[in-house]
């Protein structure tokens, strides 16, 4: 066990010696060329003409080292594609600002770089990781959120709540008239046969098992709006505590933030009755399955045997789709 850890420790060692300490050295060459031109002496002249070649390749350099340190969702790389270059050359421009200000306050006047280059190199190449490091963190920070957002965001939670509510009101009369039909055929008893209107009871099935899968995928969408809304329900509550400006805009802002927590809240609501709703639906339409079998002879036998061959087929290819789809 110590041994892998110690084989991991030197392998880390090793790719920091070979490929991060040459990035550093082209970052920081625009300070080495600047510490011996003001030297100025003859022994170290003939390297000037080196790290200036070194320093046309620390710009795009930087540049790059910026992009690899900001996540693909922060704010820099989602900004349009003017304002993303012009974000990571003003940032490339800081970060060689200060590793190029470390290495030449650190190098001593009359100092050959390849003196105590791993001293030297390392310590920039530290201050470097920190300068990213603190740029990732800023790249992060949530935009503040304007009035307008917020009240189009409550805007859109009202019309999805109604949307819901009617979804809701469509699976309530459904449930009904399956609970009805599961009464109906249950009162007749052991006697139940031929009376018993086997092809409007395949059509109302599918119809219920319709209805429930229909009214999922709209729960489902409807949860997915409630995730970017409370996202933006926090931020809407924040706001007027960080707003700098009249009382009314921090009024205007409060008002906003109270109606979309408000709509959120009660689509939250509607959208769990719902999928209750259908729970209690599925169950009895599985339980209506089962009473055609029972009450529609051999047809309803051949039937019932056919639909639960097609669940079974359907659930062994969402397991065959899960498990590539998992692994990809």
């Amino acid at each position: 066990m110590s041994r892998r850890g110690g084989g991991g420790g030197c392998a880390l060692l090793l790719f920091a010696v070979f490929f991060g300490l040459p990035l550093t050295m082209v970052l920081v060459a625009p300070a080495v060329a600047a510490r011996i031109y003001v030297d100025d002496l003859p022994q170290q002249a003939s390297y000037l003409h080196e790290w200036l070649w070194g320093s046309a390749a620390a710009v795009p350099l930087g540049m790059l080292a910026v992009r690899s340190a900001h996540k693909r969702g922060g704010r820099l790389r989602r900004s349009s594609l003017p304002k993303r270059w012009l974000g990571l050359l003003e940032r490339a421009l800081v970060l060689l600002a200060v590793l190029n200000v470390f290495t030449f306050v650190a190098m001593q006047p009359g100092e050959h770089v390849i003196n105590d280059g791993l001293t030297l190199f390392g310590g920039a190449a530290l201050a470097g990781l920190a300068v990213l490091f603190v740029m990732r963190l800023w790249d992060r920070r949530e935009r503040r959120v304007t009035v307008q957002e917020v009240r189009a965001a409550a805007a859109e939670a009202d019309r999805a709540l109604q949307r819901v509510r009617s979804e809701n009101a469509r699976v309530r009369r459904q449930a009904e008239q399956v609970q009805a039909r599961l009464v109906k055929l249950q009162a007749r008893g052991p006697a139940r046969g031929a009376d018993v209107e086997f092809h409007s009871l395949r059509v109302f099935h599918r119809e219920s098992y319709q209805c429930a899968d229909t009214a999922h995928i709209a729960y489902h969408s409807a949860q997915t709006s409630m995730r970017t809304m409370s996202s933006l329900v926090r931020r809407a509550r924040r706001a007027p505590l960080q707003l700098t400006v009249s009382k009314r805009a921090r009024a205007e802002m409060r008002a906003a933030a109270d109606h979309l927590a408000s709509s959120h809240g009660e689509l939250r609501s509607q959208v769990d009755q719902g999928l209750d709703m259908v729970r209690s639906l599925n169950a009895n339409t599985s339980e209506l399955k089962h009473e055609i079998r029972d009450s529609c002879g051999r047809q309803g036998q051949e039937w019932f045997e056919a639909l639960e061959e097609r669940i079974e087929q359907a659930r062994e290819e969402r397991r065959v789709v899960n498990r590539f789809g998992g692994g990809q």
